[in-house]
């Protein structure tokens, strides 16, 4: 019959679905996770147009995907995995300054 997918939870910007075949005995599933980071994009997008202060630089919104990420990985921790994550160009969207840091 193939995959189905439940809807667990949506909340916010977050949706939570289950996908599974009602025909494997197994009892295998998948649980995904999907996130709307479009306002924290948008909000980065603004502060990233505001000249930088003198003492202090706002330098990135962190979603809390990534949050939940470096938790799991042991890295919340880490000043320099978080520098490299910053500095990753896939993680542009979300840099209010464009500085390396």
């Amino acid at each position: 019959m193939g995959t189905k997918k439940a809807l667990l939870e949506h909340f916010g910007y977050k949706a939570e679905i289950l996908h599974f075949d009602p025909n494997d005995k197994s009892g295998t599933h998948t649980v995904e996770t999907v996130w709307d980071v479009s306002p924290v994009v948008e909000a980065a997008r603004i502060l990233a147009d505001e000249p930088p202060g003198k003492d202090f630089r706002h330098a990135a919104f962190i979603p809390e995907y990534v949050m939940d990420q470096a938790f799991r990985e042991g890295w919340f921790n880490d000043p320099k995995k978080w520098k490299d994550w910053a500095n990753n160009p896939e993680n542009a969207a979300f840099r209010t300054w464009k500085g390396r840091l």
